[in-house]
Parts: structure tokens; sequence; C-alpha cells
């Protein structure tokens, strides 16, 4: 347990100042680039775990999905969600739908076959679809934008070293056996103290209201957890730890995006309203 709290300790110390500078460059272009190849690793890794419980996916058509979605909002620099750009988003899933039809009727097994398709659409809306929310965000601005980073980062440290510590009560065991009680509620409290603290002595909170920024940070952390529970709950069926071992102390790059792939979807319809 302590090398492990080591490891993470050190990889949050040189991770989180980089991607920290790279959320508050002028050029989004970094920011971009840096989501959308941690969103491709995700998004490989998820297709890898299935392999190890026999579950063949059609990798190759989330990936050109992936891209599709990528280009089309790095050509046409998506600001917001309006009708022209549904349109389009619209047309890429009609393309997606028929080119999985054609691959599907391929495959001889029945089982395997709906098995492959409910996976590799589960692994399309979860980590492309949510994901490239994560890319939008910056658009909305690069403190609102750090926001989200910065209550997920307290949350989720909070909840690990408060659930190491206290943990009794078992929130979900059968999915995750390490979430505790103690841990969901230590992240949300350490997350609102530190959100507020740095409210008062900084200009960085982008919210005015202190009612409306504890909301957000409490909507925030139980996201983060869903997201994190989410993944368990795939891990678990795959009969896997991690995602991957990439990052030390921390698993894999999935490992780290499952609580932004419902918490920045969440975040973005809130900025949205």
């Amino acid at each position: 347990m302590i090398k492990e709290s080591k490891k993470r300790i050190i990889v949050a110390v040189v991770f989180i100042p980089l991607f920290t500078l790279v959320i508050f460059l002028e050029n989004p272009i970094y920011y971009s680039g840096i989501v959308s190849v941690f969103l491709l690793l995700g998004l490989l890794e998820y297709h890898s775990i299935l392999r190890r419980v026999n579950i063949n996916t059609f990798i190759w058509l989330n990936i050109l999905l992936f891209i599709a979605i990528l280009y089309g909002m790095l050509k046409f620099r998506i600001f917001k969600l309006d009708n022209l750009i549904l349109y389009r988003f619209f047309t890429i899933l009609i393309g997606y739908s028929v080119l999985m039809g054609i691959l599907s009727a391929f495959t001889k097994n029945i089982k395997d076959s709906v098995m492959s398709v409910v996976f590799t659409l589960f692994g399309a809306f979860y980590i492309v679809i949510l994901g490239s929310t994560i890319i939008l965000l910056k658009n909305l601005g690069t403190y609102q934008t750090f926001f989200l980073f910065l209550v997920v980062w307290i949350y989720d440290s909070g909840a690990y070293f408060i659930g190491r510590t206290f943990g009794k009560r078992r929130i979900m065991p059968l999915i995750s056996p390490n979430k505790s009680l103690e841990g969901l509620i230590g992240g949300i409290i350490v997350s609102l103290i530190i959100v507020t603290f740095l409210k008062y002595t900084t200009n960085i909170i982008p919210f005015d209201n202190l009612p409306y920024i504890f909301f957000m940070v409490i909507t925030l952390c139980l996201s983060a957890q869903i997201g994190d529970l989410l993944e368990s709950l795939l891990k678990r069926f795959c009969e896997v730890k991690d995602s991957s071992n990439i990052i030390p102390g921390h698993g894999g790059i999935l490992d780290k995006l499952d609580s932004f792939l419902i918490a920045t979807p969440v975040y973005y319809l809130l900025l949205m309203l």
C-alpha cells in the first residue's frame, strides 16, 4: 500500500503541473492533442481488455469514428452544439451504423456477433462520444476547464487516501471492493474545503455564487465516482485489476480517464444550460 501510494504521489506531482500548464496555454491545439492521444490510448485499452475474455470487437470502426469526430471538431472549431453540428454528428453516426451492420453480417456465430456489436457500441459511446466532450470543454473557457480537472483530481486523491485509511462501509463490493462510503464522503468534503479556500484566496475559480460552486463540486464528485464504478464493472467482467500498467501506481490510461468520461459531459451540459 505504501509503495503504491508513493507511486501515485510521484506521478501526480509530475503530471498534474504539466497538464495544468497545457490547459492554460493560449493555443488550444496542445490541449486538444494531448486529450486526443489519451482518449485514443484509452480506447485501445478498452478493446484490449475485452480480448482477454475472447470478445472480438470492431476496434478499427471505433478508431475511424474517433478520427471522424476529432477531425470535425478541429476543422469546424466547434464552440457549442448547434443544429448544423448535430446534423453532421448524426450523419457520421449513420455511416458508423451502416458499417457496423455490414461487419456484423459476416460473423458466423450469432452470439459472438451480438457481443461484438454491443461492446463495440458501448466503447463508441463511453469513450469516443462522451470523451469528446473533454476536448470540447476547452472552448468554453480555460478556467472552466481547469475547474473540472481540479475538482476531479482533488476528489480522486481525497477519496483514495481517506478510503484507504478510514474506509469500512463498502459502496459496491462486487464491483469495486476498495470503494467505501467514507472515501466518497471524505473526497467530497476535501473537494469542498479546497475549492472554497481557492475561491477566497485566488481568482482561478470561475464562479461567484458559493452555493452554486458547492452544487457543481458535489455533482462533479458524484459523476466522477459513477465513472470510476462503471469502469470497475467493466474490469470485473473482464477479470482484470487495471486497464494496463502504463502508469506506475495508477494502472492504465482508461483508469485515469474513467472519472472524466462521466463528469465532463455532465459538467459540459450544466455549463451549456
